[in-house]
């Protein structure tokens, strides 16, 4: 038995930086997005069209997005990326 097994899903969730964003009413986990949004707002882009393109950029690094539904996917972390718990000292 590992430590994955004694602990609750999300305890895992929390050990492995998963966040729930929702896409078309679905929860979805998104592994390190509370990194991605950090190294995007460093970036300072002021643009949502940027910022959209830049979190699927690296959310597709470490996450599957189905190609059908990348615009839903910018969308929702788009808004969980102007979400206040996401941003430096909120």
């Amino acid at each position: 038995m590992d430590i994955h097994d004694r602990q609750s899903p999300c305890a895992a969730d929390a050990l492995f930086g998963i966040r729930k964003i929702t896409v078309r009413g679905k929860s979805v986990g998104i592994a390190r997005l509370y990194d991605t949004i950090t190294e995007v707002q460093a970036w300072q882009l002021t643009s949502d069209e940027e910022i959209k393109a830049a979190l699927l950029d690296f959310v597709s690094r470490h996450n599957y997005v189905p190609d059908a539904l990348r615009a839903e996917y910018a969308q929702a972390l788009l808004s969980e990326y102007n979400a206040k718990e996401c941003r430096p000292g909120g």
